[in-house]
């Protein structure tokens, strides 16, 4: 007689603890890591400082401790247990090789010092955040509030000038296109609020109020950059999503885009056309200079392909040899972040700077797969989320001089822990599904 078929046991919410899970130091942990992403997605210092005119030294405060609690915690090891952390550290350690082959060198140490202080300890902080599910779902609401701050900054402190909204007072993201590219990133992680089953239509509706707004903020920068990363999200959100989510997504687009069309000053309309072929001066001597830029970071990757001119050094080298040559420098960074990365640090730089993108990309890809084979529906929308708003961000981002900016470790360092967290769930709900057979009855 054949044996019953096995009987699976339902899987735990939660997976087994490890040991230090729940020690009152992880909170802490947790804390200071929360805090730190907050501060610097929310450009929270700038903000007070222009309020305030008080330097509140927020980042030190936050992202000092953050490091330290982390390393202690064994964050450290949980960073560098995925491959995308390898990629990123090599290209660091590829900045230091090359910096004494700098056209500059003091300038290229100045930014290798800079770069570790403020930027790159965002891959660790980042990455060795996250142990269970739970903390990575707080990483995307802290960067959701993050966000809200960034919409409300744009509110009080948004000035219009040449058809153009840009921010008055905050460096970092004050520049149009900056701004642009940076809504662009965060606006998914408020989307990720929207597609929690769990929240009221109270919670969702001002979400997406929030959301429209953003994109209103973006298109009103007339940056064409970010523009075509608005398409390039809508072509993966169409390529990606749920057929529900896909019709909302059109609808909503739709009717943006006329309110759009309807509200913003005709000056933006006429440089946001001129990516279709329509005549703007300010926009086409724009297209002019970075396609001149585009064309010396080519050249000096040729020129100099195993080190380039130097970590931070292309606009000093661009300037300096044209002087030289009896002409008139632009002394600007190239607006594409891997030709930029190319003429700064050789083609072996690029090869880290590129392999550390794509690894992050596909880890999140592959922990997608694995939660919709399990129908773990809230690790999906992380992942498409997190994707969605990466697709954007390298759309608009790679557009602009933006290589040494905290946003690429912090983005791996975010897609190291969603990796590490969801597959331990995951693997968990897994292993509980155990055979149990019946007694046999003869």
């Amino acid at each position: 007689m054949a044996p019953a078929p096995p009987i699976a046991k339902p899987a735990p919410t939660n997976p087994t603890p490890e040991p230090d899970e729940n020690h009152v130091f992880r909170k802490i942990v947790v804390g200071f890591s929360l805090a730190a992403l907050f501060v610097r997605f929310g450009v929270v210092p700038e903000l007070i400082a222009v309020l305030t005119g008080v330097n509140t030294y927020l980042l030190y405060f936050t992202a000092g401790p953050a490091i330290l609690a982390t390393l202690l915690s064994g964050g450290l090891r949980r960073t560098f247990s995925v491959r995308a952390s390898y990629w990123w550290m090599a290209f660091f350690l590829w900045m230091v090789i090359a910096t004494p082959f700098s056209f500059w060198p003091g300038g290229s140490t100045r930014l290798l010092i800079s770069y570790v202080r403020t930027d790159l300890l965002y891959l660790v902080i980042a990455g060795g955040l996250a142990v269970r599910w739970g903390e990575v779902r707080a990483l995307f609401y802290t960067i959701a509030a993050a966000g809200v701050v960034n919409l409300l900054t744009s509110e009080l402190l948004m000035k219009t000038a040449q058809g153009r909204v840009s921010l008055m007072g905050i460096g970092t993201i004050g520049n149009s296109n900056d701004l642009a590219a940076h809504l662009v990133l965060v606006l998914p992680f408020l989307a990720f609020i929207t597609m929690d089953p769990k929240r009221s239509f109270f919670i969702k509706f001002p979400v997406l109020l929030g959301i429209a707004y953003g994109i209103w903020v973006i298109v009103g920068t007339a940056s064409r950059g970010a523009l075509v990363a608005l398409l390039a999200g809508l072509v993966f959100i169409l390529w990606r999503a749920t057929t529900a989510q896909r019709v909302v997504t059109l609808a909503v687009a739709a009717f943006i885009g006329v309110l759009t069309v309807a509200a913003l000053p005709s000056m933006t309309l006429n440089r946001l056309g001129n990516l279709f072929g329509e005549e703007h001066e300010e926009a086409t001597e724009s297209g002019e200079v970075r396609s001149y830029l585009f064309k010396q970071s080519l050249l000096f990757t040729v020129q100099r392909p195993l080190f380039g001119v130097g970590p931070g050094q292309f606009s000093n080298y661009e300037g300096n040899t044209r002087v030289e040559a009896g002409q008139i420098g632009v002394w600007k960074d190239p607006h594409f972040i891997f030709t930029q990365i190319s003429a700064d640090c050789g083609i072996p730089g690029l090869i880290f700077y590129v392999g550390g993108l794509i690894s992050a990309i596909w880890v999140v890809v592959r922990t997608r797969r694995k939660a919709r084979q399990q129908k773990h529906l809230e690790i999906m929308n992380a992942c498409f989320c997190y994707l969605l708003g990466i697709v954007a961000f390298l759309v608009a981002g790679s557009l602009l001089p933006f290589a040494y900016r905290f946003y690429y470790p912090a983005i791996i360092g975010i897609a190291i822990s969603m990796s590490i967290a969801a597959n331990r769930q995951l693997d968990a709900a897994a292993a509980s599904i155990q055979p149990q057979f019946p007694v046999r009855r003869y």
